[in-house]
């Protein structure tokens, strides 16, 4: 089963290219790790404010187990917590 997590961001207009910049410097990162299948940044077309950031796992622990243990993690969270307009929106889904 593929454990997949959703997180909608707003970032704040001036970090809009800093953000785009940074996100796909740690997706580059985060593919690499075992059992991670894919992470990804999307820009919304109509606002580019909202990003969507896609994350497959091969399975739920991978989440906990490997992702949040890669050395940048803590550093992404914080850089996009200083950069976003309101608290990020993440929906966790099995397929």
């Amino acid at each position: 089963m593929v454990y997949i997590v959703v997180v909608f961001v707003e970032v704040k207009p001036e970090s809009i290219e800093a953000v785009k910049t940074r996100m796909s410097k740690a997706a580059e990162i985060y593919e690499k790790d075992p059992e991670t299948l894919e992470f990804s940044l999307r820009q919304d077309i109509n606002n580019p404010q909202r990003f969507t950031i896609v994350e497959r796992y091969e399975r739920e622990s991978s989440l906990t187990e490997i992702h949040k243990k890669n050395p940048i993690f803590a550093d992404t969270v914080a850089f996009l917590r200083a950069n976003v307009t309101k608290p990020n929106e993440p929906h966790f889904i099995h397929a």
